[in-house]
């Protein structure tokens, strides 16, 4: 046998030893880098997290102090149990520096908590007491002096972050360039490129986190479902090139599913969205993820967004175990990954607000509401009176108000029962409803008096509305009442009989008198 290897073959021997030793060096870069990056971004989660679950107090605080309702406090609770478990993970993981930031911010957080808790403790004392000015400024510097902090905690941890992978990126180096000179030019370049991909993936990452940070607090100052739709549909098709996000609501009472969000004209979801149920969106179904696309042909498609060439992923979102809806995002394009991630991410934070929203609305609706016939109550009937008149005069349109007042209604109540007296009046409320424009407002004022308010609508206009609602209350047959019912109605219009709101109820209440006065039964005309 010779006694060398061919200078051909030690090259190539050499080449692969370089090789080996250049790939051996780069996983271990690699593998501290990334050991490194997962440290310090379960770390940043965690900070994250603390800030999270005080905005989630924060959110229930102020639904609180919105409508003095208990549940409102379930966000408010579950914020400190989340904030203690964030505060405790985030103490294991940091380093000495940062715990001590950590342990700041929590002082803080326990010092706003304690306002917190004043708060509550005094709304339940008195429920029509004020929300104190003051007191919420106070909370609100706490929270800010919270935020600064916080903030810190995560510039910390960034550096924290490029100190650990620079260490390994050194190490890297130091061992490559110790073996050869060749496998150190190699591996430096090898580490160069992986450092360009640690920076690109850093950069990535913080452009994320500052991100879903910005919407998470936009999230908290949402005033209305509409608006959190909204958002969460611009957030998500910013951070999916490509991506069309649809937001689908559930609507327990009417079992509907439907577009919470704008659909494209052209798009096959409005048609399937027609008539649709909770039941044939799948991810709805089954409280998860839906997925088509990537070569996965699922057993079943879902019969809304299913069977398309385009990628599918559809995440429902569930709050306290019930499914309130789902987000809807199609591609043309292959969905990575990470944005399947970040839509995740995005649906369960902006789960709990739509949620609290939603039930906002709802109480402002049922505050808004007379429970008996459907129709807004005197509250809103005044608000509507007010807001009407101001758009008249700016238009200057003409604008009626029409009283209406059941005949002999008290007789109805004495001789078959009160009951029987809520019947007519629900009925009367079906009546008007069904009777009036679709721009036109329709309440009841309390006891057996209605009113109808009709914009752009002269003396001759409302007469006519106004007989076509006394036939209709004629009409009413209600099968334990043995009498005929009739109303009588008085109207006024804005300007020719008043120039506001009050007054134009006052003209219109003696046009009712007077129509009264003559027989009952009929429309009367302010004189």
């Amino acid at each position: 046998m010779p006694s060398s290897l061919p200078i051909n073959s030690r090259a190539r021997l050499l080449l692969g030893f370089g090789i080996a030793v250049v790939v051996l060096a780069v996983w271990f870069t690699n593998r501290a880098q990334h050991e490194a990056a997962t440290r310090a971004f379960e770390e940043s989660q965690s900070g994250q997290g603390m800030l999270t679950a005080m905005l989630d107090q924060q959110t229930g605080l102020r639904g609180f102090a919105l409508t003095r309702r208990e549940e409102f406090l379930d966000p408010y609770r579950r914020g400190q149990t989340d904030f203690t478990l964030a505060t405790g993970e985030a103490r294991s993981l940091a380093g000495p520096e940062i715990r001590a930031l950590i342990d700041r911010q929590v002082r803080i957080a326990e010092q706003w908590q304690r306002m917190a808790e004043r708060e509550i403790a005094r709304l339940r004392a008195d429920q029509n007491a004020a929300t104190s000015i003051s007191e919420t400024e106070a909370r609100k510097r706490v929270f800010d002096r919270l935020r600064a902090v916080n903030a810190e905690v995560q510039a910390e941890l960034e550096q924290q972050k490029d100190r650990e992978l620079a260490a390994a990126g050194r190490l890297s180096i130091g061992l490559v360039i110790g073996i050869s000179l060749l496998f150190g030019v190699l591996g430096f370049l090898t580490l160069e490129s992986a450092a360009r991909s640690a920076r690109r993936r850093r950069a990535a990452d913080e452009h994320s986190r500052a991100g879903q940070a910005e919407f998470t607090e936009m999230m908290q100052v949402m005033r209305d479902e509409a608006q959190a739709y909204g958002l969460v549909k611009r957030h998500l098709e910013r951070s999916l090139p490509g991506g069309v996000v649809t937001i689908l609501n559930r609507n327990h009472s009417d079992n509907r599913i439907a577009a919470a969000t704008p659909v494209a004209a052209d798009s096959p979801l409005n048609e399937r969205l027609t008539g649709a149920t909770p039941e044939d969106c799948l991810a709805v179904r089954l409280a998860r993820s839906y997925e088509q696309g990537r070569g996965y042909d699922p057993l079943v498609a879902c019969s809304i967004c299913g069977n398309t060439a385009e990628e599918v992923t559809c995440v429902p979102s569930l709050v306290g175990g019930e499914v309130i809806g789902a987000v809807l995002v199609q591609s043309e394009r292959p969905i990575e990954d990470h944005h399947r991630s970040r839509v995740t991410e995005s649906v369960a934070q902006a789960g709990p607000v739509l949620a609290n929203l939603r039930m906002l609305a709802i109480a402002e609706t049922r505050a808004a509401t007379d429970a008996l016939t459907g129709l807004p109550n005197a509250r809103s009937c005044q608000d509507t009176l007010k807001r009407m008149v101001a758009h008249a005069g700016r238009a200057v349109s003409p604008f009626s108000a029409v009283l209406l007042d059941l005949d002999h209604f008290k007789q109805i109540n004495d001789r078959f029962g009160h009951g029987a007296g809520d019947d007519v009046l629900a009925a009367v409320g079906q009546a008007l409803s069904g009777t009036v424009r679709a721009s036109d407002f329709a309440g009841r004022l309390g006891g057996e008096e209605f009113v109808l308010l009709l914009p752009d609508t002269d003396q001759d206009g409302a007469l006519e509305v106004a007989e076509k609602v006394r036939n209709a209350v004629a009409q009413i047959d209600i099968a334990r009442v043995e009498r005929e019912i009739t109303a009588s109605l008085g109207i006024a219009t804005y300007p020719l009989d008043a120039t506001d709101g009050e007054s134009l109820l006052r003209q219109a209440d003696r046009a009712l008198y007077a129509a009264k006065a003559a027989g009952r039964n009929r429309v009367e005309l302010t004189r």
